[in-house]
């Protein structure tokens, strides 16, 4: 549903006229320190067929962090990994005790991960960590892309736990969110993603997309279908205001290169058409840490247009918002001389 407003612009609806089916990620556990620790421990949860984990792992005022997982307990050799930091050559480490899931000495650590729960294969994860360096938009945020695996064919996961074996601790108020949902996953309970706002363009629009305003949540997940005339800068704001001041800091790779940062800039988008999503942690006294995946297509044929014959582009990006004294309720996409053509959809989901 769209608005037509003054001057030909378009603007979002978050009136949602239905209810959706309850088959998608429920919530099975959470863990939350209530003081400083070295600990977030799920205990046992449900199994499901498939699960995502998201962490916000805060650093006190001293100490080091080492951020480790493991799986139901298991503190064997039945670990590996292959991860890249900040862009750099991968690495790999293998039969370990535990994962290492840290991007470096950061204030905060925020991951999202993902994977199949299939007791006879090996449990193969896939995600990204951002960190947000020291606070401030004048510093870079740190990235980790990684895939590991727990090599047990035995066993479901329905026990994770994530511990520091570094001299700092987890300061209070960092978090272990555990989400499952099977297969033929049963129409009942609460999803833990709910809708939000749901934008589609039935026409051009020209110059500016504004998401209207929307409730607040702890985490975001943002799904966009993007068709434009050229590239386009997404920026965020608090209390249905755009913030369009030099508030952002953000590190991206595309097709592989080498990261760049932007420093005192809005979150950038990379292609004129494009496909993806993001992540992002939004408590309201801490910078908010998104990550952020796109497939993208050029206007026309030649490098990264259209056409089988003309491989797509691809870019990750992490970033931060550095406002501390509100949380994110509203989103613009925007760039001079911009248009967004007809089935531009931007899809807002949120959870505390």
């Amino acid at each position: 549903m769209v608005e037509y407003l003054d001057g030909g612009r378009i603007q979002g609806s978050s009136t949602l006229t239905t209810s959706p089916p309850k088959t998608s990620w429920k919530e099975l556990d959470r863990v939350t320190l209530g003081s400083s620790g070295d600990t977030l421990d799920t205990s046992t949860f449900t199994a499901k067929d498939n699960i995502m984990f998201q962490f916000h792992i805060l650093r006190p005022s001293s100490g080091d962090q080492n951020i480790r997982i493991r799986f139901n307990g298991d503190s064997g050799s039945n670990y590996s990994e292959r991860y890249s930091l900040n862009g750099g050559t991968d690495a790999t480490a293998t039969s370990q005790a535990n994962i290492a899931l840290h991007s470096g000495v950061v204030n905060e650590n925020f991951g999202c991960f993902t994977f199949i729960n299939t007791a006879s294969k090996e449990k193969l994860c896939i995600g990204d960590v951002v960190g947000s360096n020291a606070d401030g938009a004048g510093n870079a945020p740190s990235r980790r892309e990684q895939t590991f695996k727990w090599a047990n064919t035995s066993d479901q996961v329905t026990r994770i736990e994530i511990v520091n074996t570094s001299s700092g601790d987890f300061e209070a108020g960092s978090e272990l969110v555990v989400l499952g949902c099977d297969n033929d996953e049963a129409d009942s309970g609460t999803n833990f993603w709910q809708e939000l706002s749901s934008t589609t363009l039935t026409a051009t629009n020209s110059g500016a997309l504004t998401i209207p305003q929307f409730a607040t949540k702890k985490y975001l997940m943002i799904k966009y279908y993007i068709n434009a005339s050229t590239d386009c800068t997404w920026k965020v704001g608090t209390g249905g205001s755009i913030d369009s001041g030099n508030n952002y800091h953000s590190r991206y790779s595309s097709n592989g290169g080498s990261d760049s940062t932007l420093q005192y800039t809005s979150f950038l988008q990379h292609n004129p058409i494009l496909n993806g999503e993001v992540f992002i942690i939004n408590k309201s006294d801490k910078e908010k840490l998104m990550i952020q995946h796109e497939a993208g297509q050029n206007q026309g044929s030649g490098a990264g247009g259209s056409g089988a014959g003309n491989a797509p582009n691809r870019r990750e990006d992490v970033g931060k918002w550095v406002n501390t004294s509100g949380q994110i309720d509203t989103l613009k996409y925007t760039k001079d001389g911009v248009s967004f053509y007809a089935g531009t959809t931007i899809k807002v989901y949120g959870a505390d």
